[in-house]
């Protein structure tokens, strides 16, 4: 029987590879910081030679060139030596022979240098330009997946070596000891998991339904939350007159929260919507950084310099900005009940004329939680959909996936909304007509 081929790489290897991809980022970031914050001083080239490779190769790509050099800075000898591919072909250096040429430095840290007409963008050219700026990403993100490939083969390897045991299949009846969210063991009388946040509908005799509080024997209520407590079943529920009970409940039932926020179809829908925010994240992103630096090139007067380090600005924050976006995402559903509801009129300038200034409503819906968090909803003027949508006294359960908000009691509801793409619907749809995704009844 022919052996299974190893996918793992070896470690001599990985280590080349992501020093390579390393050496390779650094070059490219330090010509950009040369071009941008570099100074310039005329050093020595005291070995030089050029070897032909091609001839009919492309501009720039017929010959490999390798140069020594020294310059004074600050009172001090650095040297230096690079290897390029180029069409330069100077004579080569006698023993003893120098030749003068201008070299950029970094003055913080002169150790980092190049020759000029490697490391100024007037010198290097469009193509070489734009290669600089992208490259760093290209090289991260290789050596990202190398590492990843790495880290892959070696849990394969692990789990390889585990020596099989023979598998006890039990049939547990303790079923609310794992998280039906996601999976993760839960000690006894848990009430949130601590996992994924997502609260536990306990059912076991010992363990209050609603709050998760540890009853003792023989109470006929919560000691938590005072909610009546039965032993004949498993999910008898009367709740208070003042807060409603957050039973999960399914099919087309209109008091409680959804269960269908766990389907399948609906779980799926929200992994679509992560992939497509990380998309407009990338697009956002690239856009500023390839955008200024071309417009650079192609504006007489907007200097490259500068429109390469407001491109790079601008694409970092938006990074920033959409990674704690996505971030939000991952946090766990929370349940909370309708507070207060303000509108208030605003003003704000619009730029241009100091006469330029726009009034506007804005529309704010206070939530506090059941942890006694403050959540607020700020929408306005015609996009009041959650200030129009919830009554002071609604509870509300939120759902980070999809930055929506689901009502507890729909029963008195003429519209209900689309918790994928919050589109309002009639009540007595089962799907959204715009989405055709499960509505959470």
């Amino acid at each position: 029987m022919a052996k299974k081929k190893k996918n793992n790489i070896p470690l001599p290897i990985l280590i080349l590879i992501c020093a390579a991809l390393v050496f390779a980022m650094y070059s490219s970031l330090s010509t950009l910081a040369l071009a941008i914050w570099g100074d310039s001083v005329m050093g020595t080239v005291d070995s030089y030679e050029s070897r032909l490779d091609d001839t009919n190769a492309e501009p720039n790509r017929s010959r490999t060139v390798s140069k020594g050099y020294w310059f004074i800075a600050n009172g001090k000898e650095y040297r230096g030596y690079v290897i390029y591919s180029s069409d330069e072909a100077w004579p080569s250096l006698d023993e003893g022979e120098t030749r003068s040429e201008r070299i950029r430095y970094l003055d913080l840290f002169p150790y980092v240098n190049k020759p000029a007409m490697l490391s100024e963008f007037d010198e290097m050219g469009e193509f070489a330009i734009i290669y600089h700026i992208l490259a760093p990403i290209g090289h991260l993100l290789l050596l990202l997946l190398v590492i990843r490939t790495a880290r892959a083969g070696k849990k394969k390897k692990k789990e390889a070596r585990k020596p099989d045991t023979p598998q006890i299949i039990q049939i547990r009846s303790d079923i609310n000891m794992f998280c039906h969210n996601c999976g993760n063991k839960l000690p006894e009388g848990a009430a949130f998991c601590g996992g994924c946040g997502a609260k536990i509908q306990a059912s076991a005799p010992k363990v209050c339904t609603a709050c998760g509080m540890e009853l003792p024997d023989g109470v006929e209520f919560c000691i938590g939350c005072g909610k009546a407590v039965s032993r004949t079943g498993p999910e008898a529920e009367i709740p208070t007159q003042g807060t409603p009970s957050p039973t999960i409940q399914g099919g087309t039932g209109l008091v409680g929260f959804s269960d269908r926020c766990h389907s399948p179809e609906i779980l799926a829908a929200a992994e679509k919507n992560k992939k497509f925010s990380i998309g407009c994240m990338w697009i956002l992103v690239f856009v500023p950084l390839m955008g200024f630096p071309v417009a650079g090139l192609l504006m007489d007067d907007f200097p490259f310099g500068e429109a390469l380090v407001i491109g790079v600005g601008i694409a970092l924050i938006m990074l920033v900005v959409n990674l704690l976006a996505l971030q939000r995402t991952k946090k766990p559903m929370w349940e909370g009940v309708v507070v207060n509801k303000y509108s208030k009129e605003k003003s704000e300038h619009r730029g241009g004329e100091d006469d330029n200034w726009r009034t506007y409503t804005e529309y704010t819906t206070v939530i506090n939680t059941d942890a006694g968090k403050k959540k607020t909803i700020v929408e306005k003027d015609s996009g009041r959909h959650m200030y129009d949508y919830l009554s002071v006294g609604d509870r509300v359960r939120f759902h980070p996936k999809f930055g929506t908000y689901e009502k507890y009691d729909k029963s008195k509801d003429r519209i209900i909304y689309c918790n994928i793409c919050s589109m309002m619907n009639p009540i007595q749809n089962d799907r959204c007509k715009r989405c055709n995704n499960l509505l959470f009844k």
